[in-house]
């Protein structure tokens, strides 16, 4: 996506000058919330109310598990089909801009997603309702242009029937007063400008752009253990020189065109890869977060590549696989680069 700045240029002899610049937003809606309403959800179904300071959002049909590790809110139903919403206390400035950070979007399974704007809570008098231009995830923006003081604006997600629940991710609704505009960050790369792992960590602490899939190149420094049979994929971990520092983590990456890996030899240490998925800090841990695919490898002919040596009887050892094993471990093993075998 391009950012937004747009300048509402002053016409000479003109009485009034009017200038649109980016700015804060006005109000702004994330998660968790500061009430207390949403630790108690854990279904699709329910209606509560989410607070920010002295504001409060009425919300339907969205999950919150509990905020169990979740910093955001999900809409949609497996097996049925759904109409949820996010609707706003009285803004008491006109609103020009409203800003959806959706980070996740079933693109097949919604139905449409649309702004109506009223006058009134119980929306019996719709002044505005504008439908998204286009159903993907990423920073989603309606433009109200009969917007006023006092106004409620309600965000509706008609969602179909899904295969699974959770059709819908939004982690921040934005707010901005006529005259401000938001200034969308745009991170998005190609492959031949995969970031890489050091540039990937930056941006994910800048926190800017997140909802958009970037490309990030690396050495993977630790192979999966296992692989994840019901989605056929694999956690490792990427760094910029192959070894087991300054690393991101690639979490439930899958195969080339989003195909399952059968086999957790498919990602050896020492692979040179590149992958696209979004960036994401979990917890402490700095990630591809999951669905991410593989778009590039090359193999490393030995599998292994930058293991840390010291002193012979030290050194870590490594299987096939590029797993580092203890002393018990029987079978062929890597260490201080050589293949020895273990009984």
């Amino acid at each position: 996506m391009n950012k937004y700045l747009r300048y509402s240029l002053s016409v000479i002899f003109a009485f009034v000058a009017s200038i649109t610049f980016a700015a804060e937003p006005y109000k702004v809606l994330t998660f968790p919330d500061e009430g207390t309403a949403g630790k108690e959800i854990s279904a699709y179904t329910k209606t509560w109310v989410a607070t920010i300071g002295t504001d409060s959002w009425t919300i339907e049909n969205f999950n919150t598990n509990k905020w169990n590790n979740w910093k955001y809110i999900r809409c949609g139903r497996k097996g049925n089909a759904s109409v949820a919403a996010i609707t706003s206390p009285a803004i008491d400035k006109p609103i020009s801009n409203v800003l959806i950070t959706i980070d996740k979007l079933t693109k097949d399974k919604v139905n449409s997603i649309t702004l109506k704007v009223a006058t009134d809570a119980e929306f019996k008098n719709v002044t505005e309702e504008i439908s998204a231009p286009e159903l993907t995830d990423g920073d989603m923006i309606f433009k109200p242009t009969k917007a006023s003081a006092n106004n409620y604006y309600k965000i509706v997600f008609d969602c179909a029937s899904g295969s699974s629940n959770g059709l819908v991710q939004v982690s921040k609704v934005e707010y901005y007063k006529v005259g401000d505009a938001p200034t969308i960050v745009d991170i998005t790369n190609t492959p031949e400008t995969a970031y890489t792992v050091a540039k990937a960590k930056e941006l994910i602490e800048a926190g800017k752009g997140l909802s958009e899939k970037v490309y990030v190149k690396g050495i993977v420094s630790k192979a999966s253990e296992t692989l994840n049979e019901t989605y056929g994929s694999l956690s490792y971990y990427i760094s910029d020189d192959g070894k087991e520092e300054n690393e991101l983590m690639v979490y439930g990456g899958l195969s080339f065109e989003g195909a399952k890996f059968e086999s957790i030899d498919d990602i050896k240490v020492g692979d040179e890869v590149v992958v696209y998925g979004k960036l994401k800090l979990f917890n402490t841990t700095y990630e591809v977060d999951a669905n991410n695919i593989l778009i590039s490898k090359k193999s490393n002919p030995t599998g292994i590549s930058n293991i840390t040596t010291s002193e012979a009887d030290n050194a870590p050892a490594y299987n096939l696989a590029g797993q580092k094993v203890n002393a018990a471990y029987k079978g062929i093993v890597i260490k201080n680069g050589k293949k020895m075998s273990k009984k």
